[in-house]
């Protein structure tokens, strides 16, 4: 909707951005080494939360992101979740992102009594040479202990991240991360594809990304996977049991409004979006002073909006509804599309095909002009 939510922003994102080391795919806003910045980093967030109150409706999702939430330790995490607990609607979903590492008894009883729904657990891979590789500092059997500490703690939901076609990744890694999902039951996986992002330690080094071919046989072998398992494959990387989409990121896909706090946070509002400046110290000095971090503001025009919202809405298992996505910039292409199986259209709607879905990015730049 390009006016936005009247009854006030629904979606929080909080960006927390330290971390113990850089993984070597991050190229994200994320401080290394500045343990002792933490708490004037605490008091900079609740400032500009404050700030933004006024823009903010009964919160149904709030998403602690970073970054490695949980080095944030459960005291401040705490003071954090209890400044926004007045916000939130009945029954809001409000999830923490994790390092399997940093999972302790403690922390995860802290995360439980602060009122936190659902954990994203980072394993991104249960092999020791794939961890290697990325550069996590969790050692193998860390994720399944941490998977436990949370679910002893009475967390309601347990969602865990892992990446495909990671260097060194064969089909038979891929089969014994299967396993060890379905060994542990996690509610949601998200799988995602490893990115060789400009300003990342991997695109600089020795390392090549695998094959197309092998990329590719490696997504659907975790779909299938997946699928055979009792997970919904409900969007291109992510798969849950039934009712335990994570509804933040519906939001995204869904193009809702969403308020982001914290540096480098992206929020999109009434049609603006809103860039908060990476750079630690000049974030905290801001609001220190009273003022609004430093940030840009762009102006998303009509045909923007309706670029995202099909670029977004095709990444679903569901119907993209016309009427709110608006018409496609190339008609002929999409009735090309229909007639060679990637698309399939009812009236009002249009739907990815199952092998539509494995080619979205190339079927919706068909369709749409984003140049």
């Amino acid at each position: 909707m390009i006016g936005g939510d009247p009854a006030g922003v629904a979606h929080l994102y909080v960006h927390l951005p330290f971390c113990a080391s850089r993984c070597g795919y991050c190229a994200f806003v994320v401080e290394v080494g500045r343990e002792d910045a933490r708490d004037a980093y605490l008091q900079a967030l609740l400032a500009e939360l404050g700030r933004e109150r006024a823009a903010l409706g009964p919160l149904r999702t709030v998403y602690l992101g970073g970054g490695t939430p949980t080095l944030m330790g459960a005291e401040r995490l705490g003071a954090l979740l209890g400044a926004i607990r007045p916000l939130l609607a009945p029954g809001a979903e409000v999830t923490v992102e994790a390092n399997p590492e940093t999972v302790t008894q403690p922390l995860a009883e802290a995360l439980a009594q602060a009122g936190v729904t659902r954990v994203s657990l980072g394993a991104q891979s249960t092999r020791p040479h794939l961890l290697r590789v990325l550069d996590r500092r969790a050692a193998p059997g860390d994720a399944e202990r941490a998977a436990g500490l949370l679910r002893q703690a009475g967390i309601p939901q347990l969602s865990v991240d892992l990446m495909l076609a990671v260097p060194g990744q064969a089909p038979a890694d891929l089969a014994a991360d299967l396993a060890w999902v379905t060994g542990v039951g996690p509610d949601h996986v998200s799988w995602y594809e490893l990115e060789f992002k400009e300003g990342s330690a991997i695109a600089r080094g020795p390392h090549a990304a695998p094959d197309e071919d092998l990329a590719a046989d490696l997504y659907e072998q975790a779909i299938a996977g997946l699928e055979a398992a009792g997970y919904r494959w409900y969007e291109l990387a992510n798969f849950a049991r039934p009712g335990a989409e994570c509804r933040h990121s519906l939001a995204y896909w869904h193009a809702r409004d969403y308020l982001g706090l914290g540096v480098g946070a992206v929020s999109t509002i009434r049609g603006e979006r809103r860039r908060n400046a990476p750079g630690l110290d000049r974030y905290m000095r801001a609001l220190a002073a009273g003022d609004a971090p430093p940030r840009a503001t762009d102006v998303l025009d009509p045909d923007t909006l309706r670029r995202e919202r099909w670029m977004l809405g095709t990444r679903l298992d569901e119907p993209l509804d016309l009427a709110w996505a608006g018409p496609p910039d190339r008609p002929a292409a999409l009735e090309h599309l229909v007639a060679a199986g990637l698309v399939e259209r009812s009236e009002g709607t249009v739907r990815l095909t199952r092998r539509g879905r494995l080619l979205q990015n190339a079927v919706v730049q068909e369709i749409m002009d984003f140049a």
